[in-house]
């Protein structure tokens, strides 16, 4: 479904900004679960390299996604000097953790800090462009708000996992039972 599509006939949108690294990026609020501060998380021996570990969501063991890796923001920076800034408020800052449902499993997603809840009206949100420049691979990207300042990249957090990473993740969660 394009993102046309999904906003069609729609008066708002509520969406969450969050700071993932550098990059500032959105999801649509209908998806997100829950906010919390991130909590104890226990790591997973031989797990995929972006999963930071599982967490104990109210009684269900969840994988918490590390987006930083996920999204290898490390490996693109445009804006240096600020990166190096904004990394040593964000390595004393608190992460969050953002619960989402993907194929019908809970997720958790470390992001640096939350910025946000906004409404936008859905004409601000556009396709991507072939000259918007970003390392995130197109397939995790549902569309581009046009902000004030800059433009926000709108993720598709259900399209994070490809077919044999959900097949890896089902089998840590069958190993843990």
């Amino acid at each position: 479904m394009s993102y046309k599509q999904e906003y069609e006939g729609k008066d708002q949108v509520s969406i969450l900004s969050f700071q993932v690294g550098w990059e500032e990026f959105v999801v649509d609020l209908y998806d997100v679960k829950e906010i919390l501060q991130a909590g104890q998380i226990r790591k997973l021996p031989k797990a995929l390299d972006y999963i930071d570990g599982i967490y104990n969501y109210r009684g269900e063991i969840i994988h918490i996604v590390n987006l930083k890796k996920k999204l290898n923001l490390d490996e693109y920076v445009l804006y240096q000097s600020k990166y190096e800034e904004q990394e040593k408020d964000l390595s004393t800052a608190k992460k969050f953790i953002i619960i989402l449902k993907v194929d019908n499993d809970l997720v958790g997603f470390y992001v640096d800090q939350i910025i946000s809840i906004d409404h936008v009206d859905p004409a601000e949100i556009v396709g991507l462009s072939p000259i918007f420049q970003t390392s995130v691979a197109m397939e995790f990207i549902k569309g581009i708000i046009k902000f004030e300042d800059r433009p926000r990249i709108i993720l598709n957090l259900n399209k994070i996992f490809n077919e044999v990473e959900k097949f890896r993740i089902q089998q840590d969660l069958s190993s843990l039972t």
